[in-house]
């Protein structure tokens, strides 16, 4: 275990040992490691016995410990849980969004119902609880316990759980993103994954141009061109209907409509060829109001391979 800092009795005291608890608390990408490395550094910068954090959960009615480190065994445990119904009032002044901070957590009003189960069965004088916040939800509380003789806590180390507190919080902000990220990547690559292996071809094109944006590999070799000439082209240029209905018609009649029916056609290939098609299309709406057109192309009879 590393030796406990020097007490924190300055601005400036503070501000150093929130630097390098930052550097510290953040090492490593994965969340529950990075928690742990705050808990520990904050209770060996307070020379505090216990620093505690717990999420809430069952509809806001619990509390439940995702990691508590004593420093004095240098140990790490979680798992334990506080329920609202045993301490009603503890859950009542957390919900109001304010630190709880207990001189005398044995006479506290809103600790003292800790009493026999907790506070004496640890030896917890004084407490600090301090709410942790994400997207403007309360999500859980960090809880610094001191063991022994209670003391009045100092302004700077008010402000200093206060500052751990909000280093959750960013903590948890930033691991929502890159989660979000990664089911981000993840879906695109099941997309991309999808639509390259259709077995018919598909394109994409620009509901209000008609110009192709993309196209899968089946579409090269049904039009008998490389995916980039398809890029960029007009409707008309790869598809001919006997029906002689408009791209800009069919994206109208789909985005009245939902799922347009299958259409008859005929694409044009490379050489000139005309391969019988059966199409069916739908409507797709992206960010900003931008719509586009997804057509699945299927031919009704031997395709350019086949031949």
């Amino acid at each position: 275990m590393q030796p406990p800092f020097r007490p924190l009795s300055s601005s400036l005291d503070l501000q150093g040992a929130f630097a390098q608890l930052a550097r510290r608390g953040f090492h490593g990408n994965r969340l529950d490691e990075a928690l742990r490395q705050l808990t520990a550094t904050t209770a060996q910068t307070l020379n505090i016995e216990r620093v505690s954090l717990w999420g809430l959960c069952d509809q806001r009615q619990e509390l439940e410990c995702i990691d508590l480190y004593e420093l004095s065994q240098d140990r790490h445990s979680s798992g334990f849980k506080l329920h609202a119904r045993r301490y009603p009032e503890y859950f009542r002044a957390l919900r109001l969004g304010e630190p709880i901070i207990a001189d005398d957590a044995l006479k506290h009003p809103s600790t003292q119902e800790f009493l026999r189960d907790h506070l004496l069965m640890h030896g917890i004088s004084a407490l600090i609880n301090s709410p942790i916040h994400a997207d403007g939800e309360l999500q859980g509380v960090l809880s610094i316990e001191r063991v022994g003789q209670h003391s009045a806590w100092t302004s700077v180390q008010r402000l200093f759980v206060h500052a751990v507190a909000s280093l959750v919080s960013l903590a948890l902000l930033q691991h929502e993103l890159l989660s979000r990220e990664e089911e981000l990547r993840d879906a695109l690559n099941l997309r991309q994954a999808l639509f390259n292996g259709a077995r018919d071809a598909i394109l994409i094109a620009d509901a209000r141009t008609g110009e192709i944006i993309d196209a899968n590999p089946q579409a090269e070799r049904l039009f008998g061109r490389r995916w980039q000439d398809v890029l960029g082209a007009l409707h008309g240029e790869l598809c001919r209907r006997y029906d002689a209905v408009e791209l800009r018609d069919l994206c109208r009649q789909i985005g009245s409509g939902g799922e347009a029916e299958v259409l008859r056609s005929a694409v044009v290939a490379d050489d000139g060829t005309l391969i019988p098609v059966e199409i069916s299309s739908r409507l797709v709406q992206l960010g900003q109001g931008r719509e586009v057109v997804q057509g699945m192309f299927r031919p009704l009879g031997p395709g350019p391979d086949d031949a």
